[in-house]
């Protein structure tokens, strides 16, 4: 009985570039040599953890920020407090003293009726110098 390794042909010829044995990839390399996958999974370990601890850093760092930001406003609403406090306190000045204006007209109306002149409330615009100078 023939064996079937003896009824196939012998290729003697060189070897088709299709029948050539195929390199290892990359990945398989990995997967063969179990010290490079153990220190490939803890490369990305690695880099996930950093990635997450620097978001970490990111996020209290934001709100940090904010804090200062909020304390900046708290700042400007309290100087507004104060603005509209010196606000109310010049508008009370204004009121005074337009209440004093007549009150320094009406005294100096008191001495010059004392001095014995007598000044016209209604100055007329169209009289010349020398008729206001008779006048008093």
């Amino acid at each position: 009985m023939a064996h079937a390794a003896d009824s196939q042909p012998e290729t003697t010829g060189p070897v088709a570039a299709s029948e050539a044995p195929a390199a290892p990839g990359r990945w398989a390399k990995f997967t063969d040599n179990p010290l490079l996958a153990i220190l490939g999974t803890a490369t990305v370990g690695l880099l996930i953890f950093t990635l997450t601890r620097t978001d970490d850093h990111i996020s209290r760092l934001d709100d940090r920020v904010d804090a200062g930001f909020a304390a900046v406003d708290a700042r400007f609403a309290a100087q507004d407090v104060k603005i509209d406090a010196l606000d109310a306190k010049i508008d009370a000045l204004d009121l005074k003293l337009t209440a004093l204006i007549p009150a320094l007209n009406a005294t100096h109306e008191i001495e010059a009726a004392l001095e014995g002149r007598f000044l016209d409330p209604n100055p007329d615009l169209n009289r010349t110098e020398p008729d206001r100078e008779r006048l008093n």
